[in-house]
């Protein structure tokens, strides 16, 4: 069975945590319960012993706490937790809890543990339907999901505080039942070895200048460490301008199209799922010795570059692969049966060549998404040219549709 932490903020919800908790636990589960000390007095932390079997967490610092006997062990409370963790959970979020989650305040044992933790999160906000609504509340949720939190949206239905309103915690079932979820989706990816490329390749014209493109290498990213979160041995090449990840995840830097197919020729022996967000160089030419006069008109004769993707399937027959491609839709986008018989055509040569198993298709004509920005809107489509449509959020939320959609 799997180890859950879950985190009780001091929402007027926390004694609904409580029927969570023995859901949980009578399905076998691991529970690690950790609680504000605010929440102490909705919910007593002698009735979740009781269940879980384990103390409560809530202070950083016992009435015993010695320095020299953490130096001695060599372990913090609030750090083993959070990398025992296969979910983290957070039943009530409160908007104070999730603000600091937001701003990486760690002033207490579940907002230190939760930034120690490589774990998914899942969030089940409740509070005050104004306090929802609120800007500083949205803002701060949306930065959740850009570090790859999901948020359970708050229900609707007469509130604590005598109002009607959104923001009542998510039934504990639908809890149990996202939380089921994404603990399958981790089952599915522990033990597989997946690479992900990601950013722009260089090809030299001269020692100075490139053949480049705009790819910033976030959604490749934003992949690896969805990834890495549900458990996958995660190799991440990226280019060498391009983001890199935080998180303890193999990374190789490259530069041009020939540095990315020799690395992956390498890396693919024994990999489970290919993840190809790299931009590669469609061209390239050859390269000029010093660094070329700028005083005098060139002339640049460009050739294309081998196309990296149509090779995968021969380096490993068997791998998962999932191809990327730019577009451009201009305004089809309104019109979902013209998007659908686009991506049909665009993607036609990717399964037929590549074969690849689905490509995901972005449209890079739109400032706001795409190349270089935190969010991206994507098409999803699979071999037998089925579309799905993700709509626009962070890269980090996209990573996760991608993972669910290629997961079935």
């Amino acid at each position: 069975m799997s180890h859950i932490v879950i985190g009780i903020s001091s929402g007027i919800a926390a004694f609904k945590t409580l029927d969570l908790i023995k859901l949980l636990k009578k399905d076998g589960h691991n529970m690690y319960v950790m609680m504000t000390k605010k929440a102490m007095h909705i919910v007593s932390p002698g009735k979740i012993e009781e269940i879980t079997g384990y103390p409560v967490f809530m202070n950083l610092f016992e009435d015993s706490f010695s320095y020299e006997q953490i130096l001695k062990r060599k372990k913090v409370d609030h750090i083993e937790i959070a990398k025992r963790a296969d979910i983290f959970v957070v039943s009530p979020g409160t908007a104070n809890t999730i603000a600091k989650f937001a701003h990486g305040i760690a002033d207490d044992f579940i907002s230190t543990s939760i930034l120690a933790t490589t774990a998914p999160v899942l969030i089940c906000p409740s509070m005050n339907d104004k306090m929802w609504h609120h800007p500083a509340t949205q803002n701060n949720l949306k930065i959740l999901r850009s570090y790859g939190y999901e948020i359970m949206d708050p229900e609707s239905g007469a509130l604590a505080c005598g109002t009607d309103g959104i923001g009542r915690l998510p039934h504990v079932k639908d809890i149990k039942k996202q939380i089921e979820i994404i603990l399958l989706r981790k089952k599915l990816f522990e033990g597989k070895k997946v690479v992900v490329t990601g950013g722009g390749t260089s090809e030299p014209i001269d020692e100075v200048r490139v053949i480049t493109n705009r790819s910033s290498g976030k959604m490749g990213k934003a992949l690896a460490e969805t990834c890495s979160r549900y458990g996958a041995d995660v190799t991440f090449l990226h280019s060498k301008n391009s983001v890199k990840s935080n998180l303890p995840i193999k990374q190789i830097s490259f530069s041009t199209a020939d540095e990315l197919a020799n690395m992956l020729t390498d890396q693919l022996k024994n990999a489970d799922i290919l993840f190809h967000s790299a931009a590669v160089s469609d061209f390239s030419t050859e390269k000029h010795e010093g660094k070329i006069e700028s005083s005098k008109n060139l002339t640049l004769k460009l050739k294309p570059t081998p196309k990296i993707i149509n090779k995968v399937k021969e380096w490993n027959p068997q791998i998962l692969l999932v191809g990327f491609k730019a577009a451009v839709f201009n305004d089809l986008s309104v019109i979902p049966s013209a998007v659908e018989g686009s991506l049909s055509a665009f993607t036609h040569k990717l399964f037929t060549d590549a074969h690849a198993d689905f490509v995901v298709v972005n449209d890079v004509s739109r400032p706001d998404i795409g190349f270089e920005s935190d969010e991206n809107e994507v098409y999803v489509v699979s071999k037998s040219k089925k579309v799905h449509k993700i709509e626009k959020t962070s890269k980090a939320s996209v990573a996760e549709e991608i993972l669910k959609k290629i997961l079935g």
